[in-house]
This record gives structure tokens, sequence and C-alpha cells, in this order.
């Protein structure tokens, strides 16, 4: 679960929450009012089962869909009750109030839904509230009766109208910065990915390293060269090196340890960035990466096999040393008769 979600489901519980004691007193000291009376304790219930489950990590989507269509009807339903029973000019008081949750209502739709979708279902919380109230007070008004009722409907509906319209307005201009953000993000990651196999490519690898030379110590960089590489394109052709490019990459990432990082350095060459306390450690698990390579024959070309140079960092060191050590461990092993682990002296 991410973030985002985590931060909505806390204030949506805490927002039930505290909606609940609300609820509650409004119906202990107003019992005579028939909506309150019978429909409160009801709601009541719902509020505490919505919280009950946001609590337990229940699906938030799901939550979040049931939350506003029980709303909107309920004050539908409230708006409805105080526009047809009892005395109009007395009950305005709970028409005014319940607009004011109908427009924050809307305010939760177009934080739940998208754009498109929270223009539609705001526009029908409009069309309901609107006919509701020219059913009741259209015929009146012509007869000059509760014309001060008549034009704070208006007012509120006006208002309602009013919020629709600048809430599409800012919902597309987030959707807009959010697609904007994406296509920065999808560009940065591209930037530093390596396209034939999808790992990491020299420029993250780098900024991975500059990272890193804050803490030398423990640092290690594995430098290592597919041997014989330039045979294989010569006799197989490249879209066959490029696929054996790629399966090295694919064995190399499955058997990584956790929190080290693979990427490819240019060519026929990949680099690792691990840290560890122990060489041996490291140096064995190296090695094992050397024989998931060497151990299972590639296809089309048979067997294949990659020389590896490991350099470990120190204090006061620096990554250009560091490197080059790498290097030239890895020229070693080469020049050793290839498909073998070297490690760079101090």
């Amino acid at each position: 679960m991410d973030w985002a979600s985590n931060r909505k489901r806390t204030v949506y519980f805490w927002g039930v929450v505290l909606a609940i004691p609300v609820l509650i007193l409004i119906w202990i000291f107003r019992p005579e009012e028939g909506f309150i009376h019978w429909l409160y304790p009801l709601f009541i219930l719902l509020c505490v089962s919505w919280a009950w489950r946001l609590f337990h990590k229940a699906k938030l989507e799901s939550i979040e869909r049931e939350v506003v269509a029980t709303t909107a009807a309920f004050f539908t339903i409230k708006l409805g009750y105080y526009f047809f029973w009892g005395d109009l000019t007395k009950n305005w008081v709970e028409i005014e109030s319940t607009y004011w949750v109908m427009a924050f209502l809307m305010i939760l739709l177009y934080i739940i839904f998208d754009a498109r979708r929270g223009l539609i279902y705001s526009l029908a919380l409009f069309v309901m509230t609107l006919a509701l109230g020219l059913f009741r007070l259209g015929s009146e008004i012509a007869l000059g009766q509760h014309r001060e009722e008549f034009l704070a409907f208006v007012r509120s509906e006006m208002r309602l109208f009013a919020m629709t319209g600048l809430l599409y307005t800012l919902a597309i201009i987030k959707d807009q910065l959010a697609d904007a953000h994406r296509q920065v993000l999808q560009m940065h990651a591209l930037a530093r990915t390596d396209p034939l196999t999808g790992l990491p490519n020299r420029l993250a690898l780098s900024e991975v390293l500059e990272e890193a030379s804050q803490h030398m110590f423990g640092l290690y960089v594995v430098l290592l060269d597919i041997d014989h590489f330039k045979q294989i394109n010569d006799r197989y052709g490249h879209d066959v090196g490029d696929q054996v490019l790629k399966e090295v990459g694919r064995r190399l990432r499955s058997s990584l340890r956790k929190g080290d990082m693979l990427g490819r350095w240019g060519g026929e060459e990949f680099m690792i960035v691990m840290r560890g306390e122990s060489q041996h450690d490291v140096l064995a698990a190296v090695e094992r990466l050397r024989e998931d390579i060497a151990f299972w024959p590639f296809d089309q070309v048979g067997a294949v096999s990659a020389s590896f140079g490991v350099a470990e960092g120190h204090i006061g060191d620096s990554i250009h040393n560091l490197l080059e050590r790498a290097d030239k461990a890895l020229y070693q092993a080469k020049h050793l008769g290839r498909n073998r682990v070297e490690l760079s002296p101090a």
C-alpha cells in the first residue's frame, strides 16, 4: 500500500470517527424530528461500520464508493424531507445545512473519481437538488409565497453549480499536472535504463557510485565482461549477441543478493555495486554469479562465460581509484584464462 493511500485512509478514518459523536448528539437532543429520530441511528451504524473497515484495512476504493453513494442518498432524502414536511420557513436552517453537505460531497467526488466522472456525479447532485427545490417552490413563488426561501434556494443552487465548474477546472489542472509529473518520471527512468537489458545504465550506476562514495568502507565494485563476445557476434550475428546480453542480465539479476545493484556499464560489460562486511562473503556471492552464467548453456551459442574483477573500497578512497582497480582486476581475470573472479589488491 502506497503512502498516498495510507494518508487517505487515515483522513477518512478520523473524519468518520469525529462524525459519529456529532450525529449521536443531534439524535439525542432532537428526537422530536421524525427524520432524525428514525434515520440517524441507521446512518450512525453505517459510520461505525466504515470506521471499523477502515481500521482493519478493508479495500479503500469500495469504502469510498459506498460512503459517497450512501451519503448522497441520505442527504438527498433529508433535503426532500425538510422541503416537503413541516413548515418550510422553520425548516430552512436544516435545508441550508444540507446544501453545505452537498457541497462537501462534491469535493469528495473529485477526490475519489477522475475529472469526468466527478463532473457527471456532481451535475447529478445539482440536478436532483434543483428538481426538489423547484417542485416544492415553483408553484408557490408564482403565488407570491416563500420569496425569501426561494431566493435562498437560488443562491444555494448557484453555489453548487459554481462549485461544480470550479472543481472540474481544478480537477483538469490536477490531472494535467499529474500527467506531466508521470512523464517527467518516465523520462528520468528512460534516461537511466539500458533499452536492451532493462537494467540501469552507466548514468544510473554513476549516480549510485557517487552517492555510495560518502561511505567507502564496505563498498565493493564488480566489473564483469562476457568472454569472447566479439566472436559470438561475428559467428552468430548481432541479434543473437543481443539475446546473450539479455540472458546474462537476467541470470545476474535473478541471483543478486538483496541490496546489490546490477547495471550495464557498456558493450558486453556489466557492473555490480555491492556492500558487505566480509570480503569472503562478497567473493562467494560473486563466484555464484559466475557459475550461474557458465553452468547452463545459452540458446543457439552453447556455453558462455564471463570474467569478474572485484575492488574493495577503503576509507579515503575515491570512486575513480575504485573503478580503476576493478578494471585492472578484470584484466587480470582475462589474462589468467577467463571465466574466473579476481580481487584487486588494496
